[in-house]
């Protein structure tokens, strides 16, 4: 290896390169001080104390704390002494804070081996007798003090009365009419500020971090997870060193290190730790692992990798061993049948010359999905993802951000909460660069709109601009959807013959070209969009109600909304998912499920017809099966049987406290919540989504907004207090929705509404369903699209409407 390839850092180790891209430095020997950023507030505080007290010079000596700075006493360091003239500092109060970042600079050289070692030299194994100890001078500028700016001189100094100890002399003195003979004192200037960025707090960030693997090891995880919230001062110091501003850290070990963190002292993990941020102090290494590289730190027997993944968003440490980094093959190789059809096996189609805009929940099957696309030589992929409540699993991100963005693009939506505590849906950072679409982001942010709509305006913003993209190469695009966000508005607009510019308008995109926004609407798509592929029952309902409306669609549409393995084998898993989520979130506020009062609505639809069985075939207590059911199929009505909901009375609703709903329409009215809030027999109700979106229950989410923006709320003219919390699992803080709180206090009435997962479907909140469920249908779906794709090669597409699977196509989709 060319040793002139090795780099020099400020912390004393060289940097030396293995092979392309990866980067090692040895830290085993490398001498940590904690409370480095304590000693220089300590000492910037005692110097402001005697500038507002005493008239003359500065003068005072400061007895080092052991238990703050054992490593300097353990170094025979007891003492700091400073001296500055009288008018010196005369200014202080204008540049405190850059001074008092001097002074951090000044005592942090000590964590610079190659610095120390001059001052200090026999701690660092030189001969004191060849190498005797040398000052350390720091000049800083500052136009405040004195044109020429100051120094902070730095002696180590014999003390008088004990032989072998030290103290160390800070003199804060100008350039031009300083005091102190510079020639007369053995020195070396130190001005290398710039190869090192100061980490304050580095001591308590990596203790922090330390307590986190260490409570993530005692409880099996192999992984580790720090997110950037608004508050964070680790993100905060991290965004001054090369690395730049980041949205996680993430920390990934393996079975030997998680033992050796639950066997050892916790000041073996913590100083592992803090050696890892003096390396990303050191602005050559932080620049290496900004420029796309990885460096091993050797650190005794353990080794971690440092680099960056997600666009440079995420710092990841993986000890031991280089992460894994699974890519979507990994997934793909757990959907047999959907493997199949990724690899051309039993057909010849494929998506090659056409580009595919899809809007689907973020899940591994997606991803699998997603790659099943890519085998198949798709033009181009871009993807609105619907993601609701959850968190998504670090990996899914690292896999998709590491798909390259010429041909593929990606967005979605985060929740956010207003300063009085309204939910709404803004961009999230986590997908594709945003940047380019900033216009929209900021009007989206200011209409603050729930979930379904904030989605649709998302996802037809994109599938527009991916059209007006398109026009000048003559390409074609399929629309493949889960939640009929898209497909009936296009169908709507093409059917109203209205112009392609105010569509474009209507959902704030911008054209350049006039003539192109002349053009008609149903022209743009019959010449670009080969047709839209639905995968939801919710989906397909909008496109017959459009049918219904408008007497025919524009656009074919295929759909597997209603295939027998969607409606019989994934109606039961989701099922099986939605009451998991429920049973999880209620044991995390101390609840069962088994006790709980249930209105269910949808019973008799599919997903409703296997809720209703679960619960009473095992979910529920034997001695509480009775559950209250609203359904429009229902044709004999009965104490527990509803056709409708408006047939349930006020002493029956004031039985229940537990609503689950999978009509996919918000049917119970503020009035019948309003009664349910004052009527009630429970403090606690529970409200509970199973179907897409958050329509189900889109009327209660309206009333609280409505109440909690009233200057004074009432219910039915009494006064009411209302208040919004969050839902928090206790074991691992993830948010799982909103707690309502309603006050009234001339009736002594106190209830709390828990609306889990802010009122969109509850199975996403933990794994949804089943990969092994889920094969067969993402299969249908990506097949389904293979046929549309390729009617249309063969210039066969059948007429504008809506065919189904199982039902008019059969999953290729061949006409039954």
């Amino acid at each position: 290896m060319n040793t002139n390839k090795q780099i020099h850092t400020s912390l004393g180790p060289v940097l030396v390169p293995i092979e392309d891209g990866l980067w090692e430095i040895d830290l085993t020997h490398l001498r940590i001080f904690f409370g480095l950023s304590i000693l220089s507030r300590t000492i910037g505080e005692e110097i402001g104390n005697q500038l507002h007290s005493l008239p003359g010079d500065l003068s005072f000596t400061y007895k080092i704390n052991p238990t703050i700075n054992h490593e300097l006493v353990d170094m025979h360091i007891q003492h700091v002494q400073v001296f500055a003239r009288a008018g010196i500092l005369k200014d202080w109060v204008l540049f405190r804070e850059q001074f008092e970042e001097n002074l951090r600079f000044v005592f942090g050289s000590f964590q610079q081996q190659s610095i120390a070692k001059k001052i200090h030299p026999e701690f660092y194994g030189e001969d004191p007798n060849r190498n005797s100890s040398v000052a350390l001078l720091f000049p800083f500028e500052a136009e405040f003090i004195h044109p020429s700016g100051y120094y902070i001189l730095m002696e180590r100094v014999s003390s008088q009365y004990r032989i072998g100890d030290f103290f160390l002399r800070i003199t804060i003195d100008t350039q031009e009419d300083g005091c102190l003979n510079l020639a007369n004192i053995k020195h070396e200037v130190i001005s290398d500020a710039h190869t090192r960025t100061y980490i304050a707090g580095a001591s308590k960030i990596s203790e922090s971090l330390s307590n986190g693997m260490i409570n993530a090891a005692q409880k099996g995880e192999t992984f580790y997870e720090e997110e950037n919230s608004h508050f964070s001062k680790v993100f905060a110091q991290i965004e001054k060193t090369p690395l730049g501003k980041l949205t996680n850290i993430n920390f990934y070990w393996e079975e030997q290190y998680r033992n050796l963190i639950l066997s050892s002292d916790p000041g073996v993990s913590l100083s592992i730790l803090k050696k890892l941020f003096l390396l990303l102090e050191d602005s050559s290494a932080s620049k290496k692992i900004k420029e796309g590289n990885t460096i091993r730190a050797l650190i005794g027997k353990v080794s971690v990798y440092v680099d960056l993944s997600r666009l440079d968003r995420v710092l990841n440490f993986s000890i031991n061993q280089k992460r894994t980094l699974l890519d979507s093959s990994f997934y793909l190789k757990r959907m047999p049948i959907l493997e199949q059809i990724a690899n051309g096996n039993g057909h010849k189609f494929s998506f090659e010359g056409v580009n595919v805009f899809l809007i689907h929940h973020v899940t591994s099957e997606i991803i699998s999905l997603i790659e099943t696309f890519r085998r198949l030589k798709v033009n181009s992929l871009d993807v609105a993802f619907v993601k609701y409540g959850g968190n998504i699993p670090p990996v899914y991100l690292d896999i998709l951000l590491d798909i390259p963005t010429e041909t593929f693009f990606m967005a979605g939506l985060e929740f956010k909460l207003t300063k009085n505590h309204t939910p709404y849906y803004g961009i999230s950072p986590l997908y594709s660069d945003f940047e380019i679409h900033s216009t929209f982001r900021h009007k989206l942010e200011e209409a603050k709109l729930g979930f379904f709509d904030a989605m649709r305006r998302l996802a037809i913003f994109l599938f527009l601009n991916k059209l007006l993209s398109l026009i000048p190469k003559n390409e074609k695009i399929i629309l493949i959807e889960d939640g009929g966000y898209v497909a009936p508005i296009l169908n709507e607009r093409a059917l109203e013959g209205v112009s392609f510019g105010s569509v474009l308008d209507e959902f704030w995109v911008e054209a350049k070209d006039p003539t192109i926004k002349e053009k008609s609407f149903n022209e743009i798509l019959k010449t670009y969009v080969i047709g839209t592929v639905e995968h939801t029952r919710n989906g397909y309902d909008r496109l017959v109600k459009v049918k219904e409306e408008k007497k025919s669609l524009f656009l074919p549409a295929f759909s597997i909304a209603i295939s027998n393995e969607k409606t019989k084998e994934e109606s039961k898993e989701v099922a099986r998912s939605i009451l998991n989520a429920l049973d999880n979130t209620l044991h995390g506020i101390g609840k069962v499920l088994s006790k709980r009062k249930i209105l269910l609505l949808g019973s008799n639809g599919n997903i409703g017809g296997f809720l209703k069985k679960f619960l009473i075939g095992g979910f529920l207590h034997e001695s509480n099966l009775d559950i209250l059911e609203v359904d429009h199929k229902i044709q004999s009505e009965s104490r527990f049987l509803k056709s409708n909901f408006s047939h349930v009375t006020d002493s029956e609703f004031a039985e229940i406290d537990l609503i689950i709903g999978v009509t996919g329409e918000s049917i119970i009215s503020a009035k019948s919540w309003e009664s349910w809030i004052l009527t009630s027999k429970h403090k606690q109700l529970f409200i509970a989504s199973g179907s897409t979106k958050t329509v189900e229950f889109n009327d209660f989410i309206n009333w609280t907004k409505e109440l909690n923006l009233s200057e004074n709320p009432k219910l039915r003219e009494e006064d009411l207090e209302i208040s919004f919390q969050r839902i928090l699992d206790p074991q691992t803080q993830m948010d799982l929705g909103s707690r309502i709180l309603f006050k009234i206090q001339n009736k002594q009435i106190e209830k709390e509404v828990y609306l889990v997962s802010d009122g969109s479907p509850v199975n996403f909140l933990f794994f949804g369903v089943p990969t092994e469920s889920m094969d067969p249908i993402i299969s249908q779906l990506a097949s389904v699209s293979l046929g549309m794709v390729h009617y249309y090669k063969t210039q066969n597409l059948p007429k504008p409407d809506l065919y189904a699977v199982d039902h008019q196509i059969d999953v290729w989709g061949n006409l039954l």
